[in-house]
């Protein structure tokens, strides 16, 4: 598990390096943007096992969520870009299932005593933090319009009051991004995409996973 974590934010800073030499060359244009949307309802998995087996394994749905990116590309040819960007949100639980049931108690989850301690998660009380390295294709749509498929992959740590609810894990996240340029270096953004964590967990509690939670974001940014 700490490994996978170390060879990403190893990944990540690699990408940063070469984007800071790179940016050196002044006939190349980088951009960076910030946006902000939201994170749409999905679901994540919870288990106490690797495997996930059913009856050790609960459903987070979680719901509408405030979310901030904040993104800089760096332009390596015509039609491709790498990249980094950091997602601030806080993450919305609106009810946690097992076996089709809620477990929740008020906005309160118990997932039981151990360690010498009951382990409560405050279903109010979760912010997300990720920082991640891109590669994006770029489609020129016409003169002014821009369509960029993107992969993100990095590192995602929730933060929380109560331990169950502080996470970490590996981000692959994927999304389509919609540029249109109102002036030469100047564009509006509208971001969709999912955010993806095939591995990792809490500490000494169990293992989360998600294929995909959808999100949107409308934003501005700057090309240099």
């Amino acid at each position: 598990m700490k490994k996978i974590q170390k060879c990403s934010l190893i990944l990540i800073l690699s990408i940063f390096v070469f984007i800071f030499v790179g940016a050196q060359d002044s006939g190349t244009k980088n951009e960076i943007s910030v946006s902000g949307g939201a994170i749409l309802p999905g679901n994540v998995k919870a288990s106490y096992e690797s495997y996930y087996p059913d009856d050790e394994t609960v459903d987070i749905k979680n719901a509408v969520s405030p979310l901030i990116k904040i993104v800089f590309d760096y332009r390596l040819k015509e039609h491709l870009s790498i990249g980094g960007n950091l997602n601030i949100a806080k993450f919305n639980i609106k009810d946690i299932l097992f076996e089709g049931s809620s477990i929740a108690d008020g906005n309160e989850v118990n997932l039981g005593y151990w360690d010498g301690r009951e382990h409560v998660i405050n279903l109010d009380d979760i912010k997300m933090m990720e920082i991640n390295g891109s590669i994006k294709g770029i489609l020129l749509l016409s003169e002014n319009m821009v369509l960029k498929p993107c992969l993100y992959l990095g590192y995602r740590r929730t933060f929380s009051s109560s331990q169950g609810g502080r996470e970490q894990g590996v981000v692959i996240n994927y999304n389509a991004e919609f540029q249109y340029y109102f002036k030469p270096d100047y564009f509006l953004l509208a971001d969709m995409g999912f955010i993806a964590q095939p591995y990792d967990g809490v500490h000494d509690v169990g293992y989360v996973r998600t294929l995909g939670v959808p999100y949107i974001t409308l934003g501005v940014g700057i090309a240099r």
